[in-house]
């Protein structure tokens, strides 16, 4: 699993590198289309379509060894879970599902967000070398306050997540044993629809808040470098290479808001793997 690991980290690099380098193509690339040079424009067309294939296949076998590394990891939860004697609701569901997704959350967060705060520090860097350090407080400041308003909507889906998955269990152990009164089973069913309900709304919350957040996002950046581009301070290619730059930074600090879900199922799951006694071995 370690070369697993270490492959993706290296692809990471690699495709953090190709991003930084891509800030600098695009003040090229705007500046010669502000002065109508075809021929620069043809090759820097060509030089982003090298890189773009580069960042093609970077994503494709990171995503392959993350898979890879998910996989194994799970072999070792499986067996373990195996041996665990533990009367614990639909203790084969936790076993099967929860040793499934624990490694592939996990992994998801990790690798995540190890890579945005990568992205955070070279961009910021390289946003304070060449431009105005005020731009870089800005954005900051505002992925900060949004990730504490994203925070407070989606703090009660964990515990919903959670009531979800053993409101299921429930209802799947009442399938299985047809013994059971219709009563009970009816009961067991709209309980399931209740939670979900609730967490359909809940959720609905959530993904609005990350939604109007992704959408202004996209236009801070210009809004904030907006009066020097017109004010003739900077050209236009210093303009797109200025908001790549603070895109960039705003996507990576967004992390946390945009994985609010992820977060949410990774906590249910870890609990659900603690109940039955697999939290010091996971």
């Amino acid at each position: 699993m370690r070369k697993y690991i270490s492959y993706v980290i290296l692809l990471s690099l690699i495709e953090i590198s190709a991003a930084l380098y891509l800030t600098f193509w695009r003040e090229l690339f705007w500046n010669y289309v502000e002065a109508r040079n075809f021929h620069g424009f043809c090759v820097q067309i060509a030089v982003f379509t090298g890189v773009a294939l580069i960042f093609c296949l970077v994503n494709a076998y990171a995503g392959y060894f993350t898979t890879l590394c998910a996989i194994k990891w799970r072999e070792s939860l499986n067996f373990r879970a195996r041996s665990i004697v533990h009367e614990a609701e639909n203790l084969n569901q936790r076993v099967q599902e929860d040793c499934r997704d624990y490694p592939d959350l996990f992994l998801q967060l990790v690798f995540g967000l190890g890579k945005a705060l990568v992205y955070v520090i070279v961009f910021s860097v390289s946003l304070a070398i060449n431009f105005n350090m005020i731009y870089l407080g800005i954005i900051i400041g505002y992925a900060a306050i949004s990730t504490v308003i994203a925070q407070r909507i989606a703090k009660p889906l964990v515990s919903l997540n959670y009531a979800t998955q053993q409101a299921e269990a429930t209802y799947r152990n009442h399938l299985n044993h047809p013994e059971r009164s219709e009563v009970a089973l009816d009961l067991s069913f709209s309980h399931c629809i209740t939670i979900m309900t609730g967490l359909a709304l809940k959720t609905k919350r959530l993904s609005y808040f990350q939604t109007f957040y992704g959408q202004l996002a996209v236009v801070l950046p210009i809004v904030v470098v907006a009066p020097a581009y017109f004010g003739a301070a900077m050209t236009l290619g210093a303009l797109m290479q200025a908001t790549g730059t603070m895109g960039t930074i705003t996507d990576n600090l967004s992390f946390g808001i945009t994985s609010f879900n992820i977060i949410n199922k990774y906590k249910s799951c870890k609990k659900r793997l603690h109940e039955i006694g697999m939290f010091d071995k996971v």
